[in-house]
């Protein structure tokens, strides 16, 4: 929701006049009703930081793994990740619509989360095994089997942990905190690649392939501890509606829900903006020639974009999500920009480059956040006018949207660095480091500030047309809110319960007194129950 609603002078907007102020006071207590605990925002965000750890270190590393470690051409490791990014990306929605028709007593979401986290951390290990034995031809198999291996499961996993704070709680400022709170964790995630490797480089002396390999062990054996932890701590309170849609209706559901085309469009294009963090490794060894100021070159961008991220939920009540999206967007093409010029006119120092990045980086953590925050709305706004409420789906195609967008960034950079002129190393040659031109070096730095800058712009064109108001979420808000709240009291009835009040959840109880959770019977209640309510100590 774009302006959160949480009290009644608000919500008496959206009344008639007359009883407005009770009808407000209701809508407000309904739509604020709490559901989440301390636990679950910081086990889902855990998991959250598991996941991001291991796509930040393949989206960050992998290229440079293949090209510089491995010895793989730079145009033949993009043409493998357009096909295969554009592959998985069609697998997404096929995974959606799975999750759609999965009905289990821990939800449609939880047990692809839990069950795929393994698996997937495996075949990120694989990814990074130094074949450097192997023929060109056995090199690029590998390549191409192992990352497809780890597209699918990370789809099983990605898709599902996306998801599940649109099915955590109705609740809008809780699913707000839970987004932001883990892609806060998620960013550390996603940094912990680069301290290990940071680490790592100065301790076997830029020992580029085993370092990578190391770190993928490292993150392969904890990331999926943490990623079960929170699958199977968060549970899922929305309830999935009667519909389960084919992959053809996903499909057309894109197409339906013009909200979220808008957003999916405006998103695919945002991966200009990912070359920035691509071409850091790349700006640090050949400009800088020393692979260890990696951490110290890019942890300012990193704690920058965190904190963008802590503010992002604040600055969506004080402005609408295309508002701020436009404005971040255009703040940070306005601040990669002045860092070209800067370093054009001689300022090079990479601590100088460094400390102007931080500020750069600020609006791309609103940047992280604010799509999820939109894509629930747009949930929200579906299931407001037909009834159908389709989380795997929406996710999926989020999930789609980015990995293609990742296939394109990666195409992208691979023909950049062909364009100037990139000199690679011979992986027959141990600790062989190529030198660069000038030409070569200007080019690098502008992968890194210029050109993302310019073309990141284009990302605002179809926001342009997004029209999902503050207003209009908060009256979806109330509406879907009584909706149910409705629809539980008749199931409650239904299963012969009673109704708890606002402050703690509907717990149906048996004729006999014995409480009824997840469909089993709680043999013991405590004396505390009331007579009409039941309470237990604030939990579900």
């Amino acid at each position: 929701m774009e302006n959160t609603i949480d009290n009644t002078q608000e919500l008496s907007q959206l009344t008639p006049e007359g009883g407005a102020d009770n009808a407000a006071a209701e809508d407000s207590k309904l739509i604020n009703q709490k559901f989440l605990t301390k636990k679950d925002y910081i086990l889902f965000a855990l998991a959250r930081f598991a996941s991001s750890a291991v796509t930040g270190l393949v989206q960050g590393y992998l290229l440079f793994f293949y090209t510089a470690c491995v010895g793989i051409p730079a145009t033949d490791v993009g043409v493998m990740f357009l096909i295969t990014k554009i592959f998985d990306g069609l697998n997404d929605p096929v995974m959606g619509m799975i999750v759609d028709k999965t009905r289990t007593r821990w939800g449609k979401m939880r047990p692809y989360l839990v069950g795929g986290a393994i698996p997937w951390a495996i075949v990120t290990i694989l990814l990074f095994m130094p074949v450097t034995g192997f023929s060109s031809g056995g090199k690029i198999a590998w390549m191409y089997v192992t990352y497809i291996l780890y597209d699918i499961t990370g789809t099983i996993v990605g898709v599902p942990l996306d998801g599940i704070p649109a099915v955590a709680s109705p609740n809008m400022d809780e699913r707000s905190k839970m987004i932001s709170v883990s892609r806060i964790l998620g960013s550390i995630g996603e940094q912990s690649a680069l301290v290990l490797i940071s680490i790592g480089l100065l301790i076997s002396n830029d020992d580029y392939t085993n370092t990578y390999m190391a770190v993928a062990i490292v993150i392969g054996v904890l990331g999926p501890l943490f990623m079960v932890l929170g699958g199977v701590r968060v549970k899922e309170r929305c309830e999935p509606t009667e519909t389960t849609p084919s992959l053809l209706e996903g499909f057309k559901y894109l197409f339906k829900n013009k909200p979220f085309l808008l957003l999916i469009l405006s998103n695919l294009l945002t991966f200009f903006r990912n070359l920035v963090s691509a071409a850091i490794m790349y700006v640090v060894a050949y400009i800088y020639n020393d692979g260890s100021l990696q951490i110290a070159f890019a942890l300012p961008g990193a704690i920058a974009s965190m904190i963008g991220m802590m503010f992002a939920p604040k600055l969506k009540r004080m402005m609408d999500s295309k508002k701020l999206f436009i404005f971040a967007t255009i703040w940070h093409s306005a601040a990669l920009a002045l860092i070209f010029f800067i370093y054009l006119m001689g300022g090079t120092n990479f601590i100088l480059i460094a400390a102007l990045m931080f500020f750069a980086m600020l609006p791309v953590g609103v940047l992280n956040v604010v799509p999820h925050l939109m894509a629930t709305d747009t949930l929200d706004y579906w299931e407001d006018k037909t009834g159908e409420r389709l989380e795997g789906i929406t996710f999926s195609l989020m999930s789609l949207r980015s990995k293609v967008s990742s296939g394109f960034k990666d195409y992208f950079l691979s023909w950049l660095l062909a364009f100037f002129l990139f000199s690679q190393p011979l992986a027959f040659l141990n600790d062989h480091t190529p030198a660069q031109t000038e030409f070569t070096k200007m080019g690098i730095f502008m992968i890194f500030t210029i050109i993302p800058a310019i073309t990141n712009l284009v990302s605002i064109v179809p926001m342009l047309f997004y029209n999902l108001s503050g207003k209009k979420m908060a009256e979806i808000e109330v509406r879907l809110a009584h909706k149910r709240k409705a629809e539980y009291e008749k199931k409650v009835a239904a299963e012969g319960g009673i109704p708890a009040e606002a402050d703690g959840e509907s717990v149906p109880v048996t004729d006999d007194g014995k409480v009824v959770i997840d469909g089993e019977e709680v043999n013991e209640v405590k004396e505390a129950v009331a007579s009409e309510t039941v309470h237990i100590g604030g939990e579900e």
